[in-house]
């Protein structure tokens, strides 16, 4: 996954490639978290189980399945 950090007018500031939360020290990893509606240990345990990316879309759409009802 690349996570992007743009300025003003979209203009990238930085990017970096994340595979997993040992590269990731750039995130918030509870922030994420909670931002996605979940506990940091069952984030975290998404995580090891499917890797970064794939537990960050899951809970996404788990947030917008919430949402339609």
């Amino acid at each position: 996954m690349q996570v992007k950090i743009l300025g003003v007018g979209n203009a990238p500031l930085m990017s970096v490639k994340v595979k997993t939360l040992d590269d990731a020290g750039l995130l918030n990893v509870s922030a994420l978290a909670r931002a996605l509606g979940v506990h940091r240990s069952t984030f975290l345990s998404r995580v090891a189980k499917y890797g970064l990316e794939a537990a960050i879309l899951h809970y996404t759409k788990e947030q917008k399945f919430k949402d339609l009802n």
